[in-house]
């Protein structure tokens, strides 16, 4: 019994399914579906948008900010992504480039140790040469003080 039913829900399905006089059967690709997938996804967020827009100028209007003008600037720029690569293409295979990425980070880490330790160093000679030169002065200060002329 269950399964005479299910054979009719099949079967409705399956009519419901077949062409019909009222609308021509339709034969697309999958590439032919994702490129209308993706206009009607498009058309979709520009009918979103006129909503969100109209937010937007609003919350810009209750903080003091011109939309259209700020909608002006943001159109005058123009925004590439470029891609480029921090180190010379000098390096023909794989194991060379990652060589000189190596040594480019030794580098570095060096440059940034000396910019640390050359500070450093300045102030523990200045310290040394300001405790030498005031231990030396008590020191002859004591020779000459002792000393009988």
């Amino acid at each position: 019994m269950a399964n005479d039913q299910e054979m009719s829900g099949w079967t409705d399905l399956l009519e419901q399914a077949a062409p019909s006089a009222q609308f021509p059967p339709l034969q697309r690709d999958l590439d032919q579906l994702e490129a209308l997938s993706r206009k009607l996804k498009a058309k979709t967020l520009r009918n979103e948008a006129p909503s969100q827009s109209i937010a937007a100028t609003r919350l810009l209007a209750r903080e003091g900010i011109n939309a259209e003008q700020f909608s002006h600037d943001l159109k005058s720029f123009e925004l590439k992504t470029t891609f480029e690569d921090v180190f010379p293409a000098e390096a023909t295979s794989v194991e060379e480039y990652l060589q000189h990425v190596h040594e480019m980070a030794m580098v570095s880490a060096i440059q940034e140790a000396q910019k640390d330790n050359v500070p450093s160093f300045d102030d523990y000679e200045m310290a040394m040469v300001s405790t030498s030169t005031s231990s030396h002065f008590v020191s002859l200060h004591y020779v000459f003080a002792h000393k009988d002329w």
